[in-house]
């Protein structure tokens, strides 16, 4: 049997961010030349600082209040400190076109067999993207909108555009086998990858969003969320004890062992991607976040989380090694940089380059009916989620602790102070209750079905 399957879906995106835009919200920056004179205990405009003592004294500004917009123009400028997020006009919506071929055989008088392709191409998804963003070693005043209008904007600006692309490729494999008696099992196993320049829409983030076509495509890697290897094996076991099966169809065995199913459901999958950052104040990049230097092969080492209340202090505890990176070497974060110094620049490795630990669970289930009455049945069951009682591990800290412009001039190894390398706590979302820690979780109950 073949399926051939397409849909075309436009973009749902609703703008709800403008709920929030300039100047219905009012976002200030507030950053001061001099963090030295940020004194709001003092002074919060730089006018009331009076009756503080006696001499002369001179109180500087704190906060300055952005002044309230004058709405009666029509027209309203942003300030220079506050931030906004909007989206262009026009907003260009983008599709998503979804499509698959499958192909069934029954290889067998019990087996059944499936192999299919399933994909999806997202054109223009909505990518959320600082509107301000600006090359390496320039900052802020080097920022798109502030070159434009001539003007420093120094508070974040997003804009929420239709951009670019993302896409998901799949081959998914099932094989089904069904039992006299009524019990089947069922196998399946998908390598996907989905592709992505950033996710969830206005929740992400183009990391790198100056628009040059180099810069641009740093960003298209692995989508976090992507799982490369996903099996999946399911099952519903009648035993074969009990009236009208094979053994112990009268007596005390029918009595305990009779009419029993047993569904077990198993899962091992990839690991998530991530990506190993590194401090952005040096690459002074407006809007880009930085990444961490590959200075020696990567290499797992596997190490177990430690304890709470311990910390890691060897490679027995450490998910990868931590030597392996360093902060990118920049001596000199503005631009124009004397010869001989190391300016602002992107470290060599890309976003979600790297893998976090896989995943396995198996949850379980044992039902039986009773018949307590032509009417009525009573059902008993326990379940198991977790039964192996395996962990499921989060990524590992993956923030480098290595200052970028060290005074020496050299490379700085990253370590693993701060958690970097090691793992500390298990997958959010997930589960039932929300963190989905993999340890053991057994339900019993009981109910009457009239």
């Amino acid at each position: 049997m073949i399926r051939v399957g397409y849909g075309l879906s436009a973009d749902p995106y609703t703008w709800h961010v403008l709920r929030n835009a300039y100047p219905s919200v009012l976002l200030d920056s507030n950053s001061p030349a001099n963090t030295a004179d940020y004194i709001p205990a003092a002074s919060l405009t730089g006018l009331n600082g009076t009756g503080l003592g006696s001499g002369s004294y001179n109180v500087v500004k704190g906060i300055q209040l952005t002044p309230l917009p004058d709405l009666t123009s029509g027209s309203v400028k942003l300030p220079t400190s506050s931030g906004t997020t909007t989206i262009p006009n026009p907003f260009n919506r983008g599709y998503i076109s979804s499509y698959n071929l499958s192909v069934e055989q029954q290889a067998a008088k019990n087996l059944t067999a499936t192999i299919s392709y399933v994909g999806t191409y997202d054109v223009r998804p909505v990518i959320n993207m600082n509107a301000n963003a600006s090359l390496p070693g320039t900052g802020s005043a080097g920022g798109l909108l502030s070159q434009k209008w001539g003007a420093n904007y120094t508070a974040g600006i997003n804009v929420l555009n239709p951009y670019l692309h993302s896409r998901y490729d799949s081959l998914q494999s099932r094989l089904v086998y069904r039992f006299a008696g009524g019990s089947n099992v069922t196998a399946a196993y998908t390598w996907g990858k989905a592709m992505s320049y950033a996710d969830n829409e206005d929740l992400g983030g183009l990391a790198y969003p100056y628009p040059s076509p180099a810069i641009i495509q740093m960003n298209y890697s692995p989508a976090n969320f992507d799982r490369t290897h996903n099996f999946e094996m399911s099952s519903v076991i009648a035993l074969p004890f009990g009236k009208g099966e094979r053994w112990l169809q009268s007596g005390p065995g029918n009595w305990i062992l009779g009419g029993w199913l047993i569904n077990p459901v198993i899962s091992a999958i990839s690991g998530f991607p991530f990506t190993v950052s590194a401090s952005g104040g040096s690459l002074n990049a407006n809007g880009s976040a930085q990444t961490a230097d590959l200075i020696k092969p990567f290499k797992k080492l596997g190490g177990k989380p430690p304890r709470n209340g311990y910390t890691c202090s060897d490679p027995s505890c450490e998910y990868f090694d931590a030597s392996s990176f360093g902060a990118p070497l920049i001596t000199c974060s503005t631009l124009p940089c004397p010869a001989g110094s190391s300016p602002a620049r992107y470290g060599n490795t890309k976003r979600n380059e790297f893998r976090g630990p896989k995943f396995f669970n198996m949850n379980l289930s044992i039902v039986r009916d009773f018949k307590i009455r032509e009417f009525a049945t009573l059902q008993i069951r326990g379940d198991a989620m977790g039964f192996t009682n395996t962990p499921h591990f989060n990524n590992p800290g993956a923030s480098c602790n290595a200052s970028s412009n060290p005074s020496s001039g050299v490379e700085q190894v990253c370590t693993t102070g701060g958690n970097f390398g090691i793992v500390t706590s298990v997958v959010q979302p997930g589960g039932f209750f929300g963190p989905d820690a993999g340890n053991r979780v057994v339900w019993l109950g009981a109910s009457v079905k009239f």
